[in-house]
């Protein structure tokens, strides 16, 4: 599989945003507490690990790596994100 660079892997994930949002309705309309989205996160996890012990591999996985991330960046939209400390 080829590698990708940062900013084509940051367009899949907000393409699949989009998608999320088209699908489920926007955050505003469905929000979840931070554990709700760590489930959510969860459960989409646990589809890549069965995707990646099964017959499709890493395609399979990876299509649902960018669920998992995607979702991780809808729980950031509507809860802020903590910025990296810098380390001393």
């Amino acid at each position: 599989m080829p590698k990708t660079n940062r900013e084509s892997v940051f367009d899949a994930i907000d393409d699949e945003r989009d998608f999320q949002d088209q699908k489920w309705g926007a955050i505003e309309d469905h929000p979840h507490e931070v554990g709700g989205w760590l489930t959510i996160m969860r459960s989409l996890l646990l589809k890549a690990e069965m995707e990646w012990t099964g017959s499709r591999g890493d395609a399979g996985a990876l299509e649902e790596i960018r669920k998992v991330v995607a979702v991780g960046v809808a729980c950031m939209e509507q809860h802020g994100v903590q910025p990296r400390k810098q380390e001393q």
